[in-house]
Order: structure tokens, then C-alpha cells, then sequence
């Protein structure tokens, strides 16, 4: 009976003290999530290509946190006779902020913090030299609502790329090769909270008149 009434009290000192914790979620005014589809233009050794990809992240109010993955394979290179495919894909964490997202065009901002890979394929698609790399890409630009379940993103940016020196000599890829402003168009489809529609039912009159 005592071990009981003792097992009883720290259950409910326990239930107690974790319902004063302060935590994000609780604290959020709206939590949500998106995903999208996501082209990045750049340069890479010198030619301009599209980067394709993606990701998806959970929005706490103004924030948003998740993931993405990127990649091209439309530059080539020659050398030894021979010409390769350059195989340039990473993924990683994918931060942003939103400033005013109750307004048709607001601030959009993110930073991009991944790891990938560096190939050089040859006609056939083997890949023939590989080396790993670290890239951080931060970008500003602005948002459109489209609708209440999707928005545009126009951004432009920095890549920074860091880690390719495993390449042959006479291929002449560096860092530099692949470090490069870029502009990006995001495709954001999912919940994003309606702060507008928020305020405007806390300015509802409901007044009814029930004289006959």
C-alpha cells in the first residue's frame, strides 16, 4: 500500500511538472508542412545548367524546417580524349523564414546545408571518377501566394561548394568549378496557416436582431 500511495504521488508530480514545460509546439501559433518541386540555374565549370529537385519541411509559424535534394548531369567535360558527363547532385537540411506571410507578396528567405557526390560518367554511363562534397546555399527572394495551398518562391542566391579535390589532375575541377550564384523558382504546395482569415473573423459582427 505504501510503495502504491508513494508510486502514486511521483506519477502525479511528474504528470504535473511536464505540463508547466514550455516547448515550440505549444508555443506555435500554427504548425503545418509543405513540399514542392524546386529548379536552381547556375554555372558549372563555366556552362550555365538547371539543377532539378525538391523537398518538403514542417512550418512553425514563421519558420520552416526540413530537407531537399538537387542535381544536374547537363555539363560535360573533355579530357584524355575522351568526354564525360558531369555528375553534380547533394542533399541535405533545408532552413527558411517567411516575413509577413499573410500578404499576396512577402520576403522569403532559406539556407540550404548538404552533402553530395561529384561524378564523371562516361558514354556508356559508367562512372569512371567520384569525389564527396559539402555545399551551403543561402538565398533571399520573395514569395507570391498563389492560392490559400501554394506559393511561388523567385530567389537568388550563393552556393558554396567545398570538398572536390579527389578528381584527376588533368580534369582541372576544383571547388571553384562548381561554387556559383544561382537563381531558384520553388513550388511550395501544402498547409501554410490563414492568418487573414483569422483576422477577419475576429472582426465579425454577429449582432442578431430578435425584435419582432
Amino acid at each position: 500500500m505504501k510503495k502504491l500511495l508513494l508510486l502514486t504521488i511521483f506519477s502525479t508530480i511528474s504528470l504535473f511538472a511536464f505540463a508547466q514545460q514550455e516547448t515550440i509546439f505549444n508555443k506555435a501559433n500554427n504548425i503545418s508542412g509543405w513540399g514542392g518541386p524546386m529548379l536552381e540555374i547556375s554555372t558549372i565549370n563555366g556552362e550555365t545548367v538547371v539543377d532539378v529537385g525538391g523537398g518538403g519541411a514542417l512550418i512553425i509559424d514563421n519558420f520552416f524546417f526540413g530537407g531537399y535534394g538537387l542535381g544536374t548531369d547537363a555539363p560535360n567535360l573533355t579530357f584524355g580524349e575522351k568526354t564525360y558527363d558531369i555528375d553534380f547532385s547533394h542533399g541535405g537540411l533545408w532552413l527558411g523564414y517567411t516575413a509577413i506571410p499573410n500578404k499576396v507578396v512577402h520576403i522569403y528567405s532559406s539556407l540550404r546545408f548538404g552533402w553530395g557526390d561529384v561524378s564523371l560518367r562516361d558514354d556508356e554511363g559508367d562512372k569512371k571518377f567520384s569525389d564527396n562534397m559539402m555545399v551551403i546555399a543561402p538565398e533571399i527572394g520573395i514569395e507570391l501566394n498563389i492560392t490559400s495551398w501554394f506559393r511561388l518562391d523567385l530567389t537568388g542566391g550563393y552556393r558554396f561548394v567545398s570538398g572536390v579535390d579527389g578528381l584527376p589532375e588533368l580534369s582541372g575541377l576544383t571547388d571553384d568549378s562548381f561554387t556559383s550564384p544561382f537563381a531558384a523558382v520553388t513550388f511550395r504546395f501544402g498547409g501554410f496557416g490563414d492568418w487573414s482569415d483569422y483576422d477577419n473573423d475576429k472582426d465579425d459582427d454577429f449582432d442578431v436582431d430578435f425584435n419582432f
